[in-house]
């Protein structure tokens, strides 16, 4: 074993004098971060008395940071997504109630939903030969003026709207007529 000189036994005294009110310090940082009440806060207040400890620990807080940051735009990119899967939900469920207050069903506030697009599936006729029509959305709507309806097919185009006065049209894209209708599903 080598004998310390006694320059170097002086610089181990000193660094060892040094390093006690480091310690010290250090300690009454680490009660002062104990003392904060958000938890966050805190966290962070911890956080960076561990990185002031070393190289390696300023190594490790980056890392711990970055991850943190893609953790949070990983939350963020799910959130969002789930806010508008929400918003898609509501603008379809707003487009099949519309109508609906004449089969007992919520009423839509006109406002929101003016008309709503869709597809001819089937037409049919009721006993007093009104038109029936069957549509790709899923609802049923029936003629309920005289007038003689357009000549549709199935796969036709169509577009449900608020009459001015109160009631629904149903235009039809190809022909560009329309006749009032009452919805039945």
């Amino acid at each position: 074993m080598r004998k310390m000189t006694h320059v170097g036994k002086t610089l181990a005294a000193t660094a060892l004098l040094l390093a006690v009110p480091a310690a010290a310090q250090s300690a009454d940082a680490l009660l002062a971060c104990a003392r904060i009440a958000r938890d966050s806060d805190r966290l962070a207040c911890f956080d960076a008395e561990v990185a002031n400890g070393s190289v390696e620990a300023r190594r490790i807080s980056g890392l711990r940071a970055a991850e943190s940051a893609r953790i949070a735009a990983e939350e963020a990119a799910v959130t969002a997504a789930a806010g508008k899967a929400r918003a898609e939900a509501e603008v379809k469920a707003r487009r099949e109630a519309f109508g609906g207050e004449a089969i007992g069903k919520q009423r839509v506030d006109p406002a929101e939903v003016q008309s709503v697009e869709t597809t001819l599936t089937e037409e049919l006729s009721n006993p007093s030969g009104l038109a029936v029509y069957v549509l790709g959305n899923g609802q049923i709507w029936r003629q309920v003026d005289t007038v003689n309806a357009p000549r549709s097919r199935p796969g036709d185009a169509v577009v449900l709207a608020r009459a001015p006065l109160g009631g629904y049209r149903l235009t039809f894209t190809r022909t560009k007529r329309w006749i009032s209708v009452r919805r039945m599903k």
